[in-house]
């Protein structure tokens, strides 16, 4: 088990770490911390390095120690990583193509053996805005969070562009089926899967919830979670590369057909959504939007807007936007 006192040359020499990094964290973030520090305990490099975005890496370093421990219980058999969609084992390759659609996979526990009532599972979909899928704060520690809680975590890396409507969507509800229908092999109980989605991760959990009647009616999920979501494609409130990335084009009848506003009905899963009034990326006039049409359409529901967070901070621990997990949970355990 790596610690905060390893140095970032340790953790990635690691035998087997340098190919799954490639895949479960954003390996730009690795040149935020001076070749110098790279000998150096991460607990150093965390107050010695600077992000781009004007702070020090601390919440990387966990990142990446959270990350190298998960390559570990992967190794260990403590984890499974199966392939989307024959559900065999997989791992990468070395120097794998990232756009490449056969690099999807699903992280998942163990068979899990245990007696009593059984567990509600969490699917987690990061975001990346249909261009990559980031693992390393929507994903990971989502995951330990999940767990920690008592529900039984699966991250899902889903095709991404050049990959196109509905793939990514398919992954997802292939996901939930396969869950439900393996339900016994991880104390699922198969009556209680939700999904959790961040930024695009987000639009592709409301668009497969509101769309699985049509595309897998055995994927519905019982749950669903969002985090400053993409909601709507209409332009001007939209996030456009990840319109872009999912459908390949710019076209106005697409846009309203993959709206999630547009394709919510009385029947769609309860749902908890959060954003930032400061996201600068996504508007949270999506979240304001979504929560609109489920209050139209009598559909059980919570969304929160937290003054600070801008976009993309995951747990968001060091802003106001921290309380969004602990809301999550009260949620989900009157609905899940």
């Amino acid at each position: 088990m790596f610690t905060s006192f390893d140095t970032l040359n340790e953790i990635l020499s690691a035998p087997g770490m340098r190919k799954w990094f490639h895949f479960l964290f954003a390996e730009e973030h690795l040149a935020l911390f001076p070749g110098e520090l790279w000998d150096q305990p991460l607990r150093l490099a965390a107050f010695r390095g600077r992000t781009t975005w004007g702070s020090n890496p601390q919440e990387l370093t966990e990142q990446i120690v959270d990350t190298a421990n998960l390559v570990l219980e992967l190794q260990a058999g403590k984890r499974q990583c199966l392939h989307l969609h024959d559900w065999k084992p997989w791992e990468p390759e070395e120097n794998a193509d990232l756009q490449d659609p056969e690099q999807t996979f699903v992280i998942a526990p163990s068979a899990v053996e245990g007696e009593g009532l059984l567990k509600a599972a969490l699917i987690i979909c990061p975001g990346g805005g249909y261009e990559f899928v980031s693992f390393h704060n929507e994903g990971t520690p989502v995951q330990i969070v999940a767990e920690k809680r008592g529900y039984v975590p699966f991250m899902v890396r889903y095709r991404v562009a050049p990959s196109r409507y509905p793939k990514p969507q398919m992954d997802l509800l292939e996901t939930i089926r396969y869950v439900r229908d393996h339900a016994a092999k991880y104390h699922v109980d198969p009556g209680r899967i939700g999904i959790i989605g961040f930024s695009a991760g987000g639009h592709l959990c409301a668009s497969a919830a509101a769309l699985c009647k049509t595309l897998l009616p055995e994927g519905m999920p019982n749950a669903v979670v969002l985090g400053y979501p993409v909601i709507s494609f209409e332009k001007g409130v939209t996030h456009e590369g990840s319109v872009l990335a999912l459908t390949g084009r710019d076209d106005e009848a697409l846009r309203r057909e993959l709206s999630v506003e547009n394709l919510i009905s009385p029947d769609f899963p309860p749902t908890f959504a959060w954003t930032c009034r400061d996201d600068g990326t996504v508007p949270c006039e999506n979240t304001e939007r979504l929560e609109a049409k489920l209050e139209e359409m009598g559909v059980r529901h919570e969304c929160h807007y937290y003054p600070t967070g801008g976009h993309g901070c995951g747990l968001a621990y060091g802003n106001s936007a921290w309380r969004w997990s602990v809301d999550m949970f009260s949620f989900l355990e009157r609905y899940l």
